[in-house]
C-alpha cells in the first residue's frame, strides 16, 4: 500500500493537536482491548543499529519455528514493509481493517493521533489477529516517549549503539540521549547492550539498576572476524562459536553478537532455539539498503546511512571491500541531519557525486546539497553535479562510471527505496 492511499484511511491528528507523552496512545490501546499485552515482546532502541538487530532475530526465530511479528521503520518500498508477519509484510486488506478499528476508537473518545502511534496501533492489532509467538518491535525514535513504550514487560530489552541523531528532540549529548533511549528499560527484565561509549554506558547502567533490569553489554574482546571463502558473507566467532552472517558492514559483528545474547535470554525463558536455527538465520539474514549490493559490473551499492555515525561506517565498509576501485555517489540528505559533518567524512574518498532531493518537505535540494558540498571542499566544484530527479541522478552517475567502479546511493532512506525500483526496472538485480 501507498502512503498517499494509507493516509486517506488514518485518524490522524490535525496540526497543532498532537499531545506528546504516551497517554493519547494508552487510551487508544485500552479502548481497543491492549492487545499489546498479549504479545511476548523483543524491543529494541538505539541510533544505529536496531533495524539490522531486529531483522536478525525475526529470521533466527521464524527459522526455530515461532510465528513472528516484525515492527520496523521506516519502510523501503512500501508502507506494509513496516509490518511484517514471518517476514512477509501484511497485506492490505490487513492493515485496512486495524485502520478501520482505530478510527473507531479515536471518533469515540475524541483522540488525535500522530501518525507513527497510529502505525504501531496497527501493528500491534494485526499481531494480535495474526496470533503472533513473538513479536520483535523496533522503536520509532527515542524510547522513554515512544508509542511503542506500552509494552510492560519485554521479555529482552535491547539497546543498540547510541550515537548523534534526532539531536533537537533527544538531546544534545550521548548522556542525554542515551537517557531517553533507555527509558524502554522495565522493571526486572534482561537488557542486553551493544557495546556503548563510556558516557552513554554510565546511563544506562544506572537506570538498569535503577529498575531492578539484569544488565549485559557485549564484550568487543569476545568478537572475532575470522576469514571467509564467500565474498558476500561475514565469518566471526562470539565467545569461542563460529558463525557466518549474510550481512556485510563490520558493525553487524557487534549487531549479530547483541543478538546471540537476546536468543540465550530467551531460552533461558522457555523458548527453544537450536544452534541450528540460529546459524540459519543468521545465515539467510536479509535487510535492504543497509550496505545492499544489488549489481555487479558495475557494482551498485544501496545504503540508507543519514547520520554522521552511519555515514563514518559507509566510508569504512566502502574502504573495506572496494580499495582500489573509483567511487560514484549519488547523494540526497534531510536539511535537518548533521550533513556538514557527514559530507566531511565521506566525501573525501569519492571520486564524483551526483546530489539529490529525497522525497520530503524536510529535504535539503540537490543544489543546496551541492553547495554545502562545495562550502567545505571547493577543490571537487568540478565534480558535484546537481539532479533534476531521481532517474535523472542515475543517469548522470552511470556516465561517470566504468565497469570497475562503484556505485554508492546514500544519505537517507526517504530515497534509497525510489532509487532500487528504478536499478531494478534498468539494470535487474544480478546479486
Amino acid at each position: 500500500m501507498d502512503y498517499e492511499t494509507l493516509e486517506e484511511l488514518l485518524p490522524l491528528a490535525e496540526e497543532g493537536k498532537m499531545v506528546l507523552g504516551l497517554d493519547t496512545m494508552a487510551q487508544l490501546m485500552a479502548d481497543l482491548g491492549n492487545p499489546q499485552d498479549q504479545l511476548p515482546t523483543i524491543h529494541i532502541a538505539g541510533t544505529n543499529g536496531k533495524g539490522s538487530a531486529a531483522m536478525m532475530l525475526a529470521t533466527i526465530l521464524e527459522e526455530a519455528g515461532y510465528k513472528v511479528g516484525l515492527y520496523t521503520s521506516p519502510s523501503i518500498m512500501s508502507f506494509n514493509e513496516r509490518i511484517m508477519v514471518n517476514r512477509v509484510p501484511v497485506s492490505d486488506e490487513a492493515i485496512i481493517r486495524a485502520a478501520q478499528a482505530i478510527k473507531g476508537s479515536c471518533e469515540r473518545l475524541d483522540l488525535h493521533l500522530t501518525e507513527f502511534e497510529v502505525y504501531t496501533a496497527m501493528a500491534w492489532l494485526i499481531f494480535a489477529d495474526q496470533a503472533c509467538d513473538l513479536v520483535v518491535l523496533e522503536v520509532g525514535l527515542g524510547g522513554r516517549l515512544d508509542a511503542t513504550n506500552l509494552v510492560k514487560a519485554p521479555l529482552v530489552t535491547l539497546l543498540m549503539k547510541i550515537a548523534f541523531d534526532h539531536v533537537g528532540i533527544l538531546g544534545h549529548s550521548l548522556g542525554e540521549i542515551a537517557g531517553e533511549k533507555a527509558g524502554i528499560i522495565k522493571a526486572g527484565r534482561p537488557v542486553i547492550s551493544y557495546p556503548q561509549d563510556p558516557e552513554a554506558k554510565t546511563v544506562i547502567q544506572a537506570k538498569a539498576e535503577e529498575m531492578g533490569a539484569p544488565y549485559l553489554e557485549v564484550d568487543p574482546d569476545d568478537i572475532r572476524a575470522l576469514p571467509s571463502d564467500q565474498a558476500r558473507k561475514q565469518v566471526f566467532s562470539y565467545k569461542g562459536q563460529t558463525w557466518q552472517l549474510n550481512l556485510l558492514e563490520a558493525h553487524q559483528l557487534q549487531n549479530a553478537s547483541v543478538v546471540l545474547e537476546a536468543v540465550e535470554s530467551l531460552r533461558q525463558q522457555g523458548y527453544p532455539v537450536t544452534d541450528q536455527a540460529l546459524a540459519r538465520g543468521l545465515d539467510q539474514v536479509k535487510w535492504q539498503a543497509r550496505f545492499e549490493i544489488m549489481h555487479d559490473q558495475p557494482t551498485i551499492v544501496v545504503d540508507g546511512s543519514h547520520n554522521l555515525d552511519g555515514v563514518s561506517q559507509l566510508k569504512l565498509n566502502l574502504e573495506r571491500y572496494f580499495p582500489d576501485q573509483g567511487i560514484v555517489a549519488i547523494m540526497g540528505m534531510l536539511a535537518d541531519k548533521d550533513v556538514t559533518h557527514a559530507v566531511a567524512e565521506i566525501v573525501p574518498i569519492l571520486d564524483q557525486i551526483v546530489t539529490v532531493r529525497p522525497n520530503t518537505p524536510r529535504a535539503l535540494s540537490a543544489q543546496e546539497l551541492r553547495d554545502k558540498i562545495v562550502s567545505i571542499y571547493p577543490e571537487q566544484y568540478d565534480t558535484i553535479v546537481p539532479s533534476d530527479s531521481y532517474e535523472d541522478a542515475f543517469n548522470k552517475a552511470m556516465k561517470y562510471l566504468s565497469q570497475d567502479d562503484v556505485l554508492v546511493i546514500f544519505g537517507s532512506f526517504y530515497y534509497v527505496g525510489y532509487m532500487r525500483n528504478l536499478i531494478n526496472k534498468k539494470l535487474g538485480n544480478d546479486i
